[in-house]
């Protein structure tokens, strides 16, 4: 089965409690958008952009297409610590959809090898544009004439 070649949009959130410490979405014609790292005490802003550094291309390669044979939803039933929610989802043209949601506990058995992968992944190659955004968001605003700034 041949899916990715149909595929545009990735989204990865991250929830824990009632937080969203990581959302990610790549979209193969350069839209990225970016709020935090994963880590809940950081509370990092949403930067949204466009790049042609191929970001979605670059995740797509990291991706074996027989993920897309087990999408659903995964909710463990022992689950120990705060609520925790990892939900992935791939849409191309039409209504070419394929989701993943694993509903686990903080304390407990967590997400599935290949769809951690994917998280770690996404995280990865979109680190170096979200620190750019980042620092850029902190520095100040040059009046024109300030140009030595």
């Amino acid at each position: 089965m041949f899916t990715k070649h149909l595929l545009d949009k990735a989204l990865i959130t991250l929830e824990v409690g009632d937080s969203t410490p990581l959302f990610i979405l790549l979209a193969k014609d350069g839209t990225i958008h970016r709020k935090g790292n994963g880590n809940v005490a950081e509370n990092l802003p949403l930067m949204r952009g466009i790049s042609q550094q191929g970001h979605f291309e670059a995740l797509m390669m990291t991706i074996d297409d027989s993920i897309f044979e087990h999408s659903g939803v995964l909710k463990f039933p022992d689950r120990v610590g705060q609520e925790c929610q990892l939900t992935i989802i791939f849409q191309g043209a039409g209504e070419t959809d394929f989701s993943f949601r694993v509903i686990y506990g903080l304390e407990s058995e967590g997400p599935p090898a290949e769809l951690t992968a994917i998280l770690i992944n996404a995280v990865k190659i979109s680190e170096p544009w979200y620190r750019e955004q980042l620092q850029q968001d902190t520095e100040p605003e040059k009046k024109w004439w300030q140009f030595w700034k």
